[in-house]
């Protein structure tokens, strides 16, 4: 009598996975992404030039407390907390208005979609190497993000009103795009184990498709 095969088990989020330090800072990365995210939506929800905008920005604001809360429950169904892991990268990934002050509103508009966008991108490519379910929960949670739809909106009917603007915003865009790359640099030079089996050129690769898709999705000159 012939034997059936008998079938490997599945992961699930039960099932006790492998954490050692690439996971754990990965992990840290993504939570203080929402963190920063809720900071960075709130400061500009004070500058902005009308309630409509100043509301929506509060609720994006919001709406990445519960990001960051989802975030610690998924990691913490692997035996993650990524409260603790998320304590490392407070300074690192804190905001550069000091380095690099947006003049008005569109710049700081664009310099928040730029920056947070390409943050969400390097999330997405870290979290990409690990193990599931904990890789699709974690770049899942990140491609909700709000900042991408609104800002597009925002900026696109700033620019359909002066249209000369975008002369301006493709060199300001430019900037905020060194800058950010730059701290991903510093980062991933204090934080090597971050990238795990993935190539620095692949990552490089990522953030510049990111960085071009967003600046030519509003016309601005790369």
């Amino acid at each position: 009598m012939t034997q059936e095969p008998t079938s490997s088990p599945q992961p699930s989020a039960s099932t006790p996975m492998r954490v050692g330090p690439h996971e754990l800072s990965v992990v840290g990365v993504v939570a203080i992404s929402r963190t920063a995210a809720c900071t960075r939506y709130a400061k500009d929800a004070d500058r902005a030039p009308r309630m409509g905008a100043r509301v929506d920005l509060l609720r994006m604001s919001a709406w990445e407390v519960g990001s960051f809360d989802r975030v610690v429950a998924l990691a913490s169904a692997h035996g993650i907390d990524a409260a603790g892991a998320a304590e490392r990268f407070t300074d690192v990934l804190g905001d550069f208005d000091e380095r690099l002050r947006p003049l008005d509103w569109a710049e700081r508009l664009l310099k928040t979609y730029i920056a947070f966008g390409l943050l969400i991108d390097f999330g997405m490519a870290l979290s990409d190497s690990l193990t599931e379910p904990l890789r699709s929960g974690l770049i899942d949670e990140l491609s909700q993000d709000p900042i991408g739809s609104y800002a597009v909106a925002e900026l696109e009917a700033v620019i359909a009103v002066d249209p000369q603007l975008a002369a301006r915003l493709g060199l300001w865009g430019r900037r905020v795009v060194g800058e950010e790359i730059g701290t991903f640099q510093r980062l991933l030079g204090q934080f090597p184990e971050l990238l795990g089996s993935l190539a620095p050129e692949q990552l490089h690769t990522v953030l510049s498709q990111g960085a071009v898709s967003r600046m030519r999705g509003l016309g601005l000159r790369v």
